[in-house]
């Protein structure tokens, strides 16, 4: 049986990103072909014996909302399926990367409701950019559904964003959708495999990949960072400096920056602005306290703050955001 791995596109999405993901999966398989060192290949077995374990090879799969040729950020056209008809069928992993479409794709409310019925047949997924606010609509659409909503009783609860569960990668990073495929890889098939796979997709990049995935950490390191992150997570409404965080995590602030970029992929600043921002819709979707109020609890300080972070990050204000969930809640 293959590992179906889905790549989720859309009108703008990056080419770029998605080719990325897709060419590890298929260096993966390449590798396993020719047997290289740390790479599982079946191998015959007497009649009386059980086979060994066998890396089963890996699917890959174009999906989009309508289906049909999908124009990429580069203007090039992409053949995909409509996700609809995966949706009953099991898939291995997910990948959503980023793109100017993504947006509006987050703000369809029919579209993420179907992508969610394919979540609940998906063991992993990873959101890339601005694929994040994708993963982020379909995540909140269902914790509505499970408060009450006319789903409740229809849909099971879908997996925590990529960026909660997993190390996100950074928007600016060329290295981002290469270590986010390593890390189903190396999953499937050890770190092993994962290394030899990444040299031949960016040589001498594994000093580099070897530390988002987790391999180049010493002296607990990783769990440092990840009980900062944590940290960083349940203390969003607070004053939080780069210096405190360090303190949690018993580093020194240089080497807490730089290896909080490198695991996280992205910059402590940067992940407590996306806590409160996540925080901050969800209180303007199930709330009716002032924009000022959510603010504060959120540790932006001020609606003005508030909106300035929205606008930036959504492209949307605050009350915007407000209107167009309960518009969304009304349909419903």
């Amino acid at each position: 049986m293959a590992k179906r791995i889905a790549i989720l596109v859309f009108d703008g999405f990056s080419l770029v990103e998605a080719s990325s993901i897709a060419e590890v999966f298929r260096l993966a398989d390449e590798l396993q072909s020719e047997g290289a060192p740390g790479v599982c290949v079946p191998t015959p077995a007497p009649a009386s014996l059980s086979p060994g374990p066998v890396a089963e090879p890996y699917l890959l799969l174009v999906l989009s909302s309508t289906g049909g040729s999908i124009a990429s950020s580069a203007t090039m056209r992409v053949w995909s399926d409509n996700l609809d008809t995966q949706a009953a069928t099991p898939l291995h992993a997910l990948f959503i990367p980023g793109g100017r479409g993504a947006a509006r794709l987050a703000s369809d409310e029919s579209f993420v409701r179907r992508l969610g019925a394919l979540l609940q047949h998906t063991q992993a997924v990873k959101a890339l950019g601005e694929g994040a606010a994708i993963l982020a609509a379909t995540v909140s659409a269902a914790a509505r559904d499970a408060a009450g909503g006319p789903f409740a009783h229809a849909q099971a609860p879908l997996p925590r964003p990529a960026t909660h569960a997993e190390p996100a990668t950074a928007l600016d990073d060329p290295l981002g959708p290469v270590a986010c495929a390593l890390s189903i890889v190396k999953r499937d098939r050890g770190a092993q495999a994962a290394r030899a796979i990444a040299e031949r997709a960016a040589p001498g990049a594994w000093r580099r990949l070897g530390a988002v995935l987790g391999e180049l950490e010493d002296g607990g390191t990783r769990e440092k960072i990840d009980t900062a992150a944590r940290w960083i997570r349940e203390n969003f409404g607070r004053p939080i400096s780069v210096a405190k965080a360090a303190e949690v995590a018993a580093m020194s602030e240089r080497s807490f920056l730089r290896r909080f970029k490198s695991q996280m992929g992205i910059t402590p600043s940067e992940y407590l602005v996306r806590a409160r921002l996540d925080a901050s819709c969800v209180l303007l979707a199930g709330t009716d306290l002032p924009v000022d109020k959510i603010a504060r609890r959120c540790g932006v300080g001020s609606g003005d703050g508030l909106a300035k972070m929205f606008r930036k990050r959504l492209s949307i204000s605050p009350t915007e955001y407000r209107m167009a969930e309960r518009r969304r809640a009304g349909q419903r």
